[in-house]
């Protein structure tokens, strides 16, 4: 199997593209060598993000962070 489909909700999709945003251009290059370009997925899902209801992104005080 080379596809998998995942429910992500606007907060996980946007944790993914935050992480994105802060790689190093060292970090981008090992990466795009062993499965392509960070970049592309960036870009996917954003396009897939915009689409979603974004006004309530911020943690809530029902929300415990994994962190």
């Amino acid at each position: 199997m080379t596809d998998a489909n995942i429910n992500l909700n606007v907060h996980e999709i946007g944790i993914i593209l935050s992480a994105l945003q802060l790689l190093q251009h060292r970090d981008e290059n090992l990466i795009a060598r062993e499965y392509g370009s960070t970049e592309a997925l960036y870009n996917k899902l954003n396009t897939i993000w915009q689409t979603l209801d974004t006004t309530e992104t911020g943690l809530r005080n029902d929300v415990i962070p994994s962190y």
